[in-house]
């Protein structure tokens, strides 16, 4: 039978003999919406890279609906393509169909991570990224050591290293690590900021793991732009983490804890407000993921902080761009581009 050719029996037939279990496979009624038309490819970064059709969503897509053929198993090959996605839903926007890959590729690496045996050095490293990333206390205790690494190169000597330039992870890793200064070791947001001017009402700011330490910068400037906006900001210290990062992992059981949490913490706001990309799509997930009513509630409460400027109009003064902020942001773009 062809991979394209799902019957309704098939799909109520024994899970045991398909690749995928019966705990939230990757849905068929999602899978068929696909109609390969390719308007996904030149959105995807892993395409464009090894220029595989299996690392296209479309490709992706196909190896799903295989998985739940007669006889199908988890090959090491389809680990390799699903693994490549970076989960980036550029081709969610792109895609005239309206295919929901995101909830597609979000039930499919559970299924990975409950069936696949990863090898030591993966899981090891998987781990020790949720045990640092997820953590803002054990992130504040890294800043000074951060700090200090900045004023004395040592990445530049750690990438030199043998041992490094034979790990591309390590390598890319090292490469991404950010300018971090001491001060994020100790700075923290009031956990009430008034409006200013006639109040709008209030929203819950949820803070985000790593960017609450390593980017506070950037939150004390959206609570500072919502303010000015008319809205009073409660900032909570709690939950620690959306579970965005394990979620995107495959991670599910303590993906969904983290979840649950979330959503208590923020009972009694009717607006959720975000500034960082993954926390708010994972927090709009809750819903289909939690399949709770509360969850749903929760989900449709979320709004990234540029939605919520978009939906209510600008308040507070604008001031054009300095001549010299406009010439420098045309040259940046100029080069980049």
């Amino acid at each position: 039978m062809s991979s394209l050719d799902i019957t309704h029996h098939e799909r109520e037939r024994d899970p045991a003999n398909r690749a995928w279990d019966d705990h939230n496979p990757p849905s068929l009624d999602l899978i068929r919406d696909c109609v390969h038309c390719g308007f996904c490819l030149p959105t995807c970064p892993s395409y464009k890279v090894f220029e595989d059709e299996m690392d296209s969503p479309r490709g992706r897509i196909l190896l799903m609906r295989i998985g739940h053929e007669e006889g199908a198993q988890i090959s090491p090959e389809m680990v390799t393509h699903f693994d490549r996605c970076l989960g980036c839903m550029a081709c969610v926007t792109a895609c005239p169909s309206g295919v929901q890959y995101d909830r597609l590729i979000e039930s499919t690496r559970p299924q990975l991570e409950r069936q696949v045996d990863r090898s030591f050095t993966t899981r090891a490293v998987r781990r020790g990224i949720f045990e640092l990333f997820t953590h803002p206390g054990r992130l504040r205790a890294l800043a000074p050591l951060m700090a200090l690494e900045g004023r004395l190169g040592l990445l530049d000597r750690l990438a030199n290293l043998a041992l490094v330039q034979r790990s591309p992870r390590l390598r890319v890793m090292l490469s991404l690590a950010p300018d971090v200064p001491a001060r994020a070791a100790v700075r923290r947001l009031p956990a009430v900021t008034k409006a200013r001017g006639p109040a709008r009402g209030r929203v819950a700011f949820m803070q985000g793991c790593v960017q609450r330490v390593w980017f506070s910068d950037v939150n004390a400037a959206t609570v500072r732009v919502l303010a000015a906006e008319g809205w009073e900001v409660h900032t909570k210290a709690q939950p620690r983490c959306c579970g965005a990062l394990i979620m995107h992992s495959g991670v599910e059981d303590e993906a969904l804890a983290l979840a649950r949490e979330t959503i208590a913490a923020y009972e009694g706001y009717d607006t959720i407000v975000a500034n960082v990309a993954g926390c708010g799509s994972a927090m709009k997930e809750y819903g289909d993921l939690l399949e709770t009513d509360e969850a749903r509630r929760f989900s449709a409460s979320v709004r990234d902080v540029t939605e919520l400027a978009a939906e209510l109009g600008a308040r507070a003064e604008r001031t054009p761009h300095a001549p010299q902020t406009a010439l420098a942001l045309s040259a940046s773009s100029s080069v980049s581009g």
